[in-house]
Parts: C-alpha cells; structure tokens; sequence
C-alpha cells in the first residue's frame, strides 16, 4: 500500500480541501461509510432480545464489532462498553466510581488535561472533599516522573491523557501506570487522541478504565465512543446508567442487574456507529499503525522545521519522538482565529481557540493557538502548500 496516495483514495474531500483539523475529527474512508449503509439499508433493526432474522444479524455485527474493539485494544470482548465519546466515558468513570471514595483521598491528574479529563475530578473533588493533585511538568508538556511518583503515592485515583490535543506532547502512560499500580491506585486513560494514531494496550498500560472516542483517530463515525472497564472492577463500578436493557430481572421491589457489558449499556445503542467504528478499526489495522506513526512523523519534522525557518513560534515538545501528529502555533501580532480564516481562503482547514485545555493556555501566557493535525492521509506535499501560504502571511506582517 502506498501511504498516503492509497489512503486518499479512499477519502475523496481530500482532493478538494487539506484536512489538517484531525484532533478535531477525521475524514471517513469509504469502507466506513459502506459497512454504515449496509446496516440501513440491509438489516436495520435493533439489537439484542429479537428473534426476527434482521434484529439476530444487528446483534451479531454490533457484538462483532465488540470483539473487533477489543482485540484492537488487546481488551477482554466483555470489557468494552459503547458510549457516545470519550467526554461520555469520562464522566460515567468518575460518576460510577463516586462510592469507593471518602472525604480527603487523592485524586492525581496532569495540568494538561483535556476538559473531559478534568472537570469530571475537579467535580468529584468538590462534591465528596477529595484532594486533586497535578503532575509537575514544563511548558512543553513533559510531566516529571520524579515529581509524578511523589504525587501519586496515596493516591486513590490517577487519571492522565495518553496524548495531548493542545501540545501533541506523548505522556509516559505506561511507567504512570507502574506507579499506580504500586500504589493501589485506580488508573484512567484519556486515549481520545493516540486511539488510531499508536498503539493503545490496556494490558502494557495497566488500565482500569479508558475511553476513546470513534471518529478521531480510528477513522470512525461521530456519536460512538468506548469505555473500557477492567474486569476486575465490573461489581465495584456502578452503573450510571440503568434501564432498558442492564438487567437479569426485575420486581417491583428491585432488580438485578445483568452480567457486562450490557448492564452497562442502557437504551438502545448506536448501532450503525459501533458498525462503523469496527470498520474504521479493521481500516487502519490494514494500513499498519507503525506505518500512520511513520507518516505522522514525517509531517511533524517538516511542519516544526519549516515554522522555526519562519520564526513563527510553535508549542509542544522538541524532542519530536515525543510528539504526536499535533503542532499548535501562533503568528505574534494576528489572533488565532484570524490565522485560521486566512489558511481556509486558501483551503487549509485548521483548528483555532483554546481547544479545551484552558488551563494549558493560561499557563502559557496566551489566549489560543493556532493547530494542525495529522492523519496518515495527510501528505508532505501539503505540508509544503501549507507553509507557502505561511511564508506569505508572514512576509506580509514584516514588510
């Protein structure tokens, strides 16, 4: 397979704009979009409890599409939960585990986190009169691991993104999971921008609970979204969510719930979503994740050494073995957003704002930047487009 020539093919808005809004959502290829409409159009229906040959063949592919995620995050098939998106994930962790803590235990985070990674502890904290602690760091987004390892002892819950959408700094999942794990710690991964960008392993990560959602890396549909639950907390974690389709039983004067992953899946499902993003996974497993990994790689090299040739300053680490497919920058003198119009003109789609991570932005200083970022579509010869509408627009501010 020829990266990116073959993938574009696939992805037809790519002949038309330069996508470089990925941390925001990706394109769709093709096969998603097929495996999609032959849910619609072939054997729509609703899954589980109907004998009717369309509800049993739903059931099959919406279960298949289980097993495809969980082998995609070297997972249990009954581990994996669909939601609408990480935020979702998120937030019924830190609703269903609200019982396990007591006034004054420690809940250890990072000061990069996403919103979704954030919010739902500085609530928790709040509500019980728990302590919400942060891994030191710079302003690369390098965590100290020495500082980390201090902060962590104690702790009853860690909860850290696998990759940063603002800085595109790679945090050390892995050795934060160790020191965790060592303390008795619960662990949380926010895996919403390394999921379909690098590999993701439940097991090496030492993960109780992660979420993810479809339509970034795995090149999946919007609205579907994945919660991973160690099985080892399956009657510690309550559901959140209870109802149609989370119970064994029923009486008037309870109920029982059923076995995972269904009691935690209340209502009826995104079907066609969980179809799509199995699709989406089945894609990117046949370009190779240490091919899209490669591809991202390149793009980061020249975007970072063209911006620094413009002496246009850019955010994130420079040790670029720990950068991911996101360079976030500003032009001094222009307002994010007004950087962004000026790359649309020119068909560059760009995100700009503070993409939420207020807190990284107040840190540095600034009120937003300006990101691109990088799927294995993304070519070098529109990186190349990109920094030529750059050189002009800086030409033009020093003239």
């Amino acid at each position: 397979m020829r990266i990116p020539e073959d993938i574009r093919k696939d992805i037809p808005l790519t002949d038309e704009v330069i996508y470089f809004d990925n941390t925001a959502t990706s394109l769709t290829p093709k096969p998603v979009i097929e495996a999609m409409n032959e849910y619609y159009l072939k054997y729509r229906a609703n899954v589980h409890r109907g004998v009717h040959r369309l509800s049993q063949m739903a059931t099959h592919k919406y279960e298949e599409s289980r097993k495809v995620t969980a082998d995609f995050l070297n997972a249990k098939f009954e581990e994996i939960v669909f939601t609408k998106n990480t935020s979702e994930s998120l937030n019924l962790v830190s609703l269903g585990l609200e019982g396990l803590f007591k006034p004054g235990d420690k809940i250890v985070t990072t000061p990069y986190e996403h919103h979704s990674d954030l919010l739902p502890w500085q609530r928790l904290a709040k509500k019980l009169g728990l302590k919400l602690e942060f891994i030191e760091g710079d302003d690369e987004g390098n965590l100290d691991l020495s500082d980390a390892e201090k902060k962590i002892k104690d702790a009853k819950l860690v909860a850290v993104q696998h990759v940063s959408n603002a800085l595109g700094v790679i945090h050390e999942v892995e050795e934060l999971g160790k020191m965790a794990k060592e303390e008795g710690a619960i662990f949380v991964v926010d895996a919403a921008q390394s999921a379909g960008h690098m590999e993701v392993d439940v097991r090496k990560m030492n993960a109780d609970f992660l979420g993810l959602s479809g339509h970034k890396g795995p090149m999946g549909p919007t609205g579907i979204g994945v919660l991973y639950i160690n099985e080892e907390f399956f009657d510690i974690f309550e559901p959140p969510l209870i109802g149609g389709g989370t119970i064994e039983d029923v009486g008037l004067e309870g109920y029982k719930l059923a076995e995972p992953p269904e009691r935690f899946e209340a209502g009826t499902p995104n079907i066609g979503g969980a179809i799509g993003l199995a699709a989406g996974i089945r894609y990117i497993e046949r370009i190779g994740l240490d091919k899209i990994e490669r591809q991202e790689h390149k793009l980061v090299k020249r975007i970072t050494e063209g911006l620094d040739e413009l002496e246009v300053p850019w955010y994130g680490p420079r040790n670029l073995k720990k950068h991911a497919g996101v360079v976030s920058f500003n032009v001094p003198g222009i307002h994010p957003h007004d950087v962004a119009a000026i790359l649309d003109n020119h068909n560059i789609m760009v995100r700009s704002g503070h993409h939420c991570a207020l807190p990284v932005m107040k840190r540095l200083g600034i009120n937003g930047t300006v990101r691109a970022s990088f799927h294995v579509y993304n070519s070098l010869e529109e990186v190349e487009t990109f920094l030529g509408v750059m050189e002009d627009l800086v030409k033009s501010l020093r003239s």
